[in-house]
């Protein structure tokens, strides 16, 4: 999984300096958005990882404890009682539990709803869509009404085939939302869900509101023909997200 991740965030890194010299300015844009998300995951890896490194250093500390009570307690068998032993033993190794439980890293729930939801937009744009949810998941317990963190994350959903969890959020966002964008995704992506299930009236339906909603979205309106004329792709509107993020 991580030889996988570090090789598309190096495939997107060579891209963006492949063509950041000669972009235009709101190109440019765009790919110092997507240089922003990278550098935000690579800092949460590398943190990640050196909360993981102490905490290790400090089970490696408990087991060369144990490891010198054992020693110990050789010597100590020749004047002392085996359950003493034990005793002593266990409180020690109570000891050192403690030490570990007092000096572990804060839990990952304890991120901010805006880091949380840099590193799901950021495995959203990896295509790593498990990883996304798990990060999107704490952004809405940290903040339930993050219209940015409920769309990325209805999204997720949708492109696992979890199509009921992804409606849920979808639902979630239209009555709430005064983001034109977000509440066309939002319709074009139930109308697709209405289509796969073959429910094809009920899916226009939500591609004529998704139109209605944002005109400068064309998705909504290639989805119409395709369940017209019974032929072509859905388009989810995925690759939109990306550049929002």
């Amino acid at each position: 999984m991580l030889q996988h991740m570090f090789a598309t965030m190096n495939e997107l890194l060579d891209d963006i300096l492949k063509h950041y010299p000669t972009a235009k300015q709101e190109e440019k844009q765009e790919l110092d958005r997507q240089l922003s998300l990278l550098h935000s995951m690579s800092d949460q890896i590398v943190e990640e990882w050196l909360r993981f490194e102490e905490k290790l250093a400090l089970v490696r500390t408990e087991n060369n404890l144990d490891a010198v009570l054992f020693s110990q307690g050789e010597t100590v068998q020749a004047t002392a009682s085996s359950s003493q032993s034990a005793a002593s033993s266990k409180k020690l190794m109570q000891v050192c539990q403690d030490k570990v439980a007092d000096q572990a890293p804060a839990p990952v729930d304890d991120m901010s709803c805006q880091d949380s939801l840099q590193c799901g937009q950021g495995y959203f744009i990896l295509k790593m869509y498990e990883q996304a949810i798990r990060h999107l998941e704490r952004a809405i317990r940290v903040q339930p009404d993050s219209m940015m963190a409920r769309i990325y994350l209805g999204f997720s959903y949708l492109l696992l085939g979890r199509a009921q969890e992804a409606c849920s959020h979808f639902h979630f966002i239209i009555p709430l939302t005064e983001n034109k964008k977000l509440k066309a995704l939002a319709y074009n992506a139930l109308g697709c869900i209405q289509a796969m299930y073959k429910n094809t009236e009920k899916a226009q339906q939500y591609f004529q509101k998704a139109h209605f909603a944002d005109p400068t979205i064309p998705e909504p309106i290639s989805n119409i023909k395709a369940c017209m004329h019974n032929s072509g792709v859905l388009q989810y509107g995925e690759k939109r997200m990306e550049y929002m993020a």
